[in-house]
């Protein structure tokens, strides 16, 4: 991932920082998985007029020209989980499943006294913390309005809630509401998620077109460690091409999760 997102800023002419293990925000252990919140809560990046946060599990397409900086005009820009709304009701071997986060959307709105965003359907939207844009104006802000990393937590343990609901990924789908964020909602070209269906080892939804940017391999087994090429035919090629004895059958599921 370091060369690949490496030589992307480079095109752009931004300045990179590969962080291992960064010094934690908070002491909870859920502190672990909080990264895409460091923008917000060090100052050092402040200094910027944007910050791309990336996960370790996003990669660029080869050749890609386009900087995500040029259009963006919000103070927070972030990609929405199309197909995950209705996945929590197709899926019925997840574990995490609608009645999980709707106990989730019940614990904040009530305690935050607000709204979270919904489908036309009445289904919770969901937004990738794995690719978050900020402005300088949107990190001073969610330093001063987001909610504390304690009061979130605590909201979470009292509600008996996932421990996975307490990690960046919520606790920002929470703040940048509840703190009326200029929320940029991005073209999902900028964060294509690779993820198997269903528990499926070999089935993956992985809506890849031309026009897709960065892709966030979330398979398991297969986002770390592992050698370049391999990491190159599964960001680049069609599934059918890797030789990896996956099936992407985002097409065929297409009409039951949008």
């Amino acid at each position: 991932m370091k060369d690949n997102i490496k030589a992307y800023a480079d095109k752009i002419g931004a300045e990179y920082l590969f962080e291992l293990n960064p010094k934690r925000l908070h002491f909870d252990p859920s502190a672990a998985y909080h990264s895409a919140l460091n923008p917000v809560f060090r100052e050092e990046f402040h200094e910027y007029d944007n910050v791309l946060f990336l996960d370790a599990d996003i990669y660029a397409v080869e050749g890609l020209e386009e900087n995500i900086f040029e259009g963006f005009s919000g103070e927070i820009g972030i990609c929405e989980e199309i197909f995950e709304p209705k996945a929590q009701i197709v899926e019925d071997k997840r574990r995490l499943g609608r009645p999980v986060y709707e106990a989730w959307a019940k614990a904040v709105e009530g305690r935050y006294r607000m709204k979270l965003p919904r489908t036309k359907d009445g289904l919770l939207r969901a937004f990738n913390s794995g690719v978050v844009v900020w402005s300088k104006e949107g990190l001073k802000k969610a330093k001063e309005k987001f909610i504390e990393f304690e009061d979130y937590i605590t909201c979470v343990r009292l509600n008996r809630l996932e421990k996975f609901l307490a990690a960046d990924q919520h606790y920002l789908n929470t703040c940048m509401w509840k703190s009326k964020m200029d929320v940029q909602i991005m073209d999902c070209k900028w964060n294509t998620l690779i993820l198997q269906f269903n528990k499926s080892p070999t089935e993956i939804l992985f809506d890849r077109n031309e026009n897709t940017c960065f892709v966030h391999l979330q398979l398991r087994g297969m986002r770390w460690d592992q050698p370049p090429e391999v990491i190159w035919k599964i960001v680049n090629l069609p599934v059918e091409e890797w030789g990896f004895g996956f099936t992407n059958i985002t097409e065929r599921e297409k009409p039951r999760l949008l």
